[in-house]
């Protein structure tokens, strides 16, 4: 799935990586009293943009990235 405004790869391959990270219980709490659950609120994204997800998408395909992934 692309992600609006992603410009190079490797920051791709970074969001993709972060699925790898997993929360212990302690990081839970820790988080939840930092930011109380009711202070987190509304929609994901503005309604607006729901309706064209992929209108705005300029992602580039991994090849023609290929020499950025290097750098």
């Amino acid at each position: 799935m692309a992600i609006a405004g992603t410009t190079k790869i490797k920051h791709v391959d970074d969001n993709v990586g972060s699925l790898k990270v997993k929360l212990t219980a302690e990081d839970l709490k820790e988080i939840t009293d930092v930011v109380a659950i009711n202070e987190v609120a509304g929609a994901r994204i503005h309604a607006g943009i729901e309706l064209y997800p992929w209108r705005f998408v300029n992602t580039p395909s991994k090849s023609d990235n290929a020499s950025e992934q290097d750098s």
